[in-house]
């Protein structure tokens, strides 16, 4: 199996969306599929919603997977044969809480747009972000909401057209690149712009109807001209966590504690790199994934377990091979390492990595699909 996405949410479980042949093959036209595994990646399961197959198979497909724990996840699904971002699109949600042994499909959504953003912030309210493209550094988009696990969803924003003059949507200009909500009622969005930080990541306070740029306590100018990359912000135990990676510069770790009305700003290791991958566990715990080069050794590997107060390195034990891998920590110990299907070199699928000791030492398997 060849790996685009992973989310494990425990050493032992985890939900991946795969290809089931080479990617890189231009004779192949495999769609994407989701699987799930229970002994630590190493044996994984199809579980891909029967209803769900005709959607990905169509030539312009889109997915996202929002993958709670073990059991519950969330597939959305946008099945559109036609190139044109514009075009109207079949959008479905498909949930499970019994790990893929059955799923729930939500009402079919028919917009323009392709899926691109999922997160929930309850068993009940969740937001979907459908993708209208991207050019000339305007990127046009429509969230819905679901206040029923997503069995139903309705608009609740969208990118204004160029002629309104109505405030309060979701402003055109910046790449939208992520969602998240720490209740029902307060939302961030995250964005990549090429015009300062003022765009890059905005606020809702009513549940996702009205946006506003979120005011960050760092230096002006700091994103230059190459821009910032926000990543998250992650809550957990009441603390939220984000980053700002800087093309060109030293990336900054915020953190709040009264959902985002102030932010602290955290110091991190001289070696972070420009866009370094924190995760957080908790209040106290977290990993942090150094932008530095994979293929070689050093500091690449970060702990914390005072919220960001003080980072103490953890050497790499061996480099990864091929275009570098992607690192999905699970606690302050576990981890793993994998290929994107897209990065994999030759014919045979690429294999993965497992760390327990936060990322000192890795043990190397070949991933297998079941039945």
């Amino acid at each position: 199996m060849w790996l685009q996405s992973l989310r494990m949410t425990s050493s032992r479980a985890g939900w991946g969306l795969y290809y089931p042949a080479n990617p890189a093959d231009p004779s192949v036209n495999a769609p994407t599929l989701l699987a799930r595994t229970t002994d630590g990646a190493r044996t994984w399961a199809d579980v891909t919603p029967a209803a769900a197959r005709p959607l990905l198979a169509t030539p312009n497909a889109g997915e996202v997977l929002d993958a709670v724990d073990a059991d519950r996840a969330y597939l959305a699904v946008t099945g559109a044969a036609r190139e044109n971002a514009t075009a109207a699109g079949t959008t479905v949600l498909f949930g499970t809480a019994d790990g893929g042994r059955t799923w729930t499909e939500s009402a079919r959504l028919r917009a323009p747009g392709t899926v691109s953003l999922l997160t929930f912030a309850s068993a009940e309210d969740g937001w979907l972000v459908l993708d209208e493209g991207a050019a000339m550094g305007r990127n046009a988009v429509r969230m819905y909401r679901t206040t029923d696990g997503g069995r139903h969803w309705s608009l609740t924003a969208a990118t204004p057209p160029l002629t309104s003059a109505t405030g309060g949507g979701i402003p055109a200009l910046c790449d939208k690149t992520g969602v998240a909500f720490a209740t029902p009622a307060a939302g961030w969005l995250t964005s990549v712009c090429t015009v300062g930080l003022q765009g890059e990541l905005l606020v809702s306070r009513d549940g996702g109807v009205t946006w506003a740029p979120q005011p960050l306590p760092l230096p002006a100018g700091i994103c230059g001209d190459a821009g910032c990359t926000l990543t998250g912000p992650q809550f957990t135990g009441g603390t939220g966590f984000l980053t700002a990676g800087v093309a060109a510069g030293t990336p900054s770790l915020l953190t709040t504690r009264n959902l985002g009305l102030s932010w602290t700003v955290l110091p991190l290791p001289a070696h972070a790199g420009w866009y370094p991958r924190i995760t957080f566990f908790g209040p106290a715990e977290g990993v942090l994934v150094s932008a530095g080069s994979q293929g070689s050794l050093g500091d690449v590997f970060y702990t914390t377990s005072n919220g960001g107060q003080t980072w103490w390195p953890v050497p790499q034990g061996v480099h990864f091979t091929q275009l570098g891998a992607a690192v999905d920590f699970v606690s302050p110990r576990a981890g793993f390492a994998w290929i994107q299907g897209g990065d994999a070199t030759g014919g045979s699928a690429p294999g993965m990595y497992e760390t327990t000791n936060s990322g000192r030492t890795w043990k190397a398997f070949a991933p297998k699909l079941s039945g």
